[in-house]
């Protein structure tokens, strides 16, 4: 409750930046979301899940089209805001007491990790912006790119350490018994 009457306060409090965020963490929401429903093993529960699943998608198509638009307006801008946003992000409650053991508990369970987050979130939204194929940036959106092509590089290497890690995990909890 404290963290809904305190607020949210965005990282990067400009339009640009918080459209660029929002096209994310809908689509973020939405695999979370799903995924929640699935483990429940509930059907109902599945059926509410994927129904607000659903609207979260319709979120993140109306702000990725409007970011798709603003790469044709000012490519370098929105280039910089969609850097902000990937290398900053958090999902919303990340400052929640016991989140981050939390969002542990959550990845180790398949629910959201950083695998999806950036196989299921972040490179289909840079795909759908053509962010890579784009050759309208000047100096500072091309710095920008670059940027953000080492950091999913980064992302990627670290997917890798945490499945590695989970699968560790599983195979000492099976091993006990």
């Amino acid at each position: 409750m404290l963290h809904m009457t305190e607020g949210f306060s965005a990282i990067h409090p400009c339009v640009l930046a918080g459209l660029s965020y929002v096209s994310f963490q809908e689509l973020a929401t939405r695999v979370s979301h799903r995924n929640t429903g699935a483990a429940t093993g509930d059907p109902i529960a599945e059926q509410l899940f994927a129904r607000i699943a659903l609207d979260e998608n319709l979120h993140m198509i109306f702000y990725r089209n409007v970011i798709d638009a603003a790469f044709d307006i000012t490519p370098d801008q929105t280039m910089q805001a969609v850097l902000a946003s990937v290398r900053d992000f958090a999902m919303p409650g990340h400052g929640i007491e016991g989140f981050g053991r939390k969002a542990v508990e959550i990845a180790v369970a398949g629910i959201y990790d950083l695998r999806q987050h950036r196989d299921e979130v972040v490179m289909p939204v840079l795909r759908k912006w053509r962010v890579f194929e784009r050759e309208d940036f000047g100096a500072t959106g091309q710095q920008a790119r670059e940027e953000l092509a080492t950091l999913m590089t980064d992302m990627e290497t670290q997917a890798l350490r945490f499945e590695d890690r989970r699968d560790a995990l599983a195979a000492r909890l099976a091993a006990r018994g």
